[in-house]
């Protein structure tokens, strides 16, 4: 059978997902750092789009499920730490607790192995868990592109290097954990969209729209912030944990 009969439109996106996760990678390469974070933003809003389009007009193909599994390695396991490193690659910022750029380079370095090892963990789980009762309704740990978008938002803000890791290792061992997440649909899911989509043309827009630009970057970090603490404890997940 030809490669070509066993995908789908959604399958599009999640290709569109790789292409901005490696494009992503390509721009903290060339020094554009900040592009480089929005180009994960639009990798999160574009996975989005793959599991809309997906119900909308049917469900994946042959390949869908493991297409996903690729791409969201690419851009979410490996182009957020590809970023962390180079962003802080020569020193964590202020405070810098009296630690070396040779010893912040090992943290960065064992962060972003946290972040790539536990990501391919919760795909591979995804992948296997994929079409059990529940799986329809909860993810099994913190999605991936959560932490991804969280690690953007942080960056984009410019935080301190020591924050950015604290946080990226908790969200790291979420996606690990054994806690139910609400799958972001409906009117949670467009929410996040439209921040995203906002975030990403107000910071493009540059200086006319700067103060606007950090208040979609605060919000949208906000927006996941709360997800990822809270998530696991709304009516719907606290139903599931009862009922198991």
């Amino acid at each position: 059978m030809r490669i070509v009969d066993m995908i789908s439109v959604a399958d599009a996106f999640t290709i569109l997902n790789a292409l901005l996760g490696f494009s992503a990678i390509i721009a903290a390469i060339e020094g554009n750092l900040e592009l480089a974070y929005l180009l994960v933003v639009l990798a999160v809003l574009a996975d989005g789009l793959d599991g809309m389009v997906a119900r909308r007009f049917g469900s994946k193909w042959m390949i869908g499920d493991f297409l996903d599994i690729m791409a969201d390695t690419a851009s979410f396991a490996v182009a957020p730490s590809v970023l962390l490193w180079i962003t802080y690659r020569d020193g964590l910022g202020d405070p810098n607790l009296g630690v070396t750029v040779t010893q912040g380079q090992v943290l960065i370095f064992f962060t972003c192995a946290v972040i790539i090892t536990f990501g391919v963990l919760r795909l591979a789980r995804f992948c296997f868990e994929s079409g059990n009762e529940g799986s329809e309704l909860f993810f099994t740990g913190l999605p991936v592109p959560a932490t991804a978008l969280l690690i953007a938002t942080m960056l984009l803000m410019g935080w301190p290097g020591f924050l950015v890791i604290i946080l990226a290792v908790i969200a790291s061992v979420l996606m690990v954990s054994d806690l139910k997440y609400p799958k972001a649909r409906g009117r949670p899911g467009k929410i996040v969209g439209i921040l995203g989509f906002l975030l990403v043309i107000t910071t493009l827009a540059g200086e006319p729209l700067e103060l606007l630009s950090e208040f979609m970057m605060y919000l949208t970090f906000s927006a996941i912030f709360i997800y990822m603490f809270l998530g696991p404890f709304s009516k719907g997940t606290v139903d599931e944990y009862i009922e198991a």
